[in-house]
C-alpha cells in the first residue's frame, strides 16, 4: 500500500510540473531532483505587488531597494526536460560552492523549497543526490537550453511575472497519427507497460504526450516492447529438423 502512495504522489509531481518553461516547486517543502545546465542570467528586480519586477529609476524614486535574482536552465534528472529555476543570492552562492566541489556537470542534484507559496522569503537547499555516469552527463549537456533574456523578455511582454509558480499553457499534444501509432504498440504489452508509458510522459492518456517529446515517446515504446513483448512462438519449430 505505502508503495502505492509513493508511486501515486510521483505522477502527481510529474503533472504539476508538465507544460511550461520554469521549474514548479510551489510549497514548503516541495523537492526536484535536477542537473544544472548552461550559464547563469542574473537581474536586478524588486518583489512589488506580489511579484517580482525590473529594478528601473521609477521604483528607485519610489524607494525601493534592489535584488539580485539569478535563473539556471536545470534539467529533471527522470525525464530530462528541461525547466529554468530562479534562486536569489544565498541560493546561488550555494550552487557555485555545489559547482567548485562537485562540478555541475557530473552530479544530480535534489532542489528542496523553504517557504510558503508567494513568500519572496522563500529560499532552497541544494543536496547532491547522485552522481552521473559519462554517458549521462553528456547526454544532459545536450540538451537544448531555454533562452533566458528572451524568455524573460517575453514574460515582460505579456505583462506577467516570471517565477517558478507561473501557469503555463499545455504544450501541443502529439497528431492523431503518432498518437495511434503510439497506441497501437502499447496494446499489445502489459498494463505494466503502459503505466510506466504513462507514468514517464506524466499524462494520462497517449494523446496527450508532448509533440516536443514525439521522438522520445517512440525511443521509449521500443525499450517497452523488447522488455515486455512476449518472445516469438516458437512451438512450431521442429528442434531435430536437419
Amino acid at each position: 500500500m505505502a508503495n502505492m502512495w509513493e508511486q501515486t504522489e510521483e505522477l502527481a509531481k510529474r503533472h504539476e510540473q508538465a507544460g511550461g518553461a520554469w521549474l514548479k516547486l510551489v510549497n514548503d517543502g516541495d523537492t526536484a531532483v535536477v542537473v544544472f545546465l548552461g550559464e547563469p542570467h542574473p537581474r536586478e528586480v524588486v518583489f512589488h505587488e506580489g511579484k517580482y519586477v525590473l529594478y528601473d529609476e521609477k521604483l528607485r524614486a519610489q524607494g525601493h531597494k534592489p535584488s539580485l535574482r539569478v535563473a539556471l536552465n536545470v534539467a529533471l534528472f527522470d525525464t530530462r526536460e528541461v525547466k529554468v529555476l530562479e534562486m536569489g543570492v544565498a541560493v546561488f552562492k550555494d550552487v557555485r560552492q555545489l559547482r567548485t566541489k562537485y562540478g555541475l556537470e557530473k552530479w544530480a542534484f535534489e532542489v528542496k523549497r523553504r517557504g510558503a507559496a508567494k513568500d519572496p522569503k522563500t529560499t532552497y537547499s541544494l543536496l547532491p543526490e547522485r552522481q552521473l555516469t559519462p554517458e549521462e552527463s553528456s547526454a544532459f549537456q545536450a540538451l537544448r537550453l531555454h533562452n533566458l533574456a528572451k524568455l524573460y523578455a517575453a514574460e515582460a511582454e505579456e505583462g506577467a511575472a516570471p517565477s517558478a509558480e507561473s501557469p503555463a499553457p499545455a504544450p501541443a499534444p502529439v497528431d492523431v497519427a503518432a498518437a495511434q501509432a503510439l497506441a497501437a504498440q502499447l496494446k499489445s504489452l502489459p498494463r505494466e507497460a503502459v503505466d510506466r508509458f504513462l507514468q514517464h510522459f506524466g499524462v494520462q492518456r497517449i494523446r496527450d504526450v508532448p509533440a516536443a517529446r514525439g521522438e522520445e515517446a517512440r525511443a521509449f515504446v521500443q525499450s517497452l516492447v523488447a522488455r515486455y513483448a512476449p518472445p516469438e512462438d516458437s512451438a512450431d519449430v521442429d528442434p531435430f529438423a536437419g
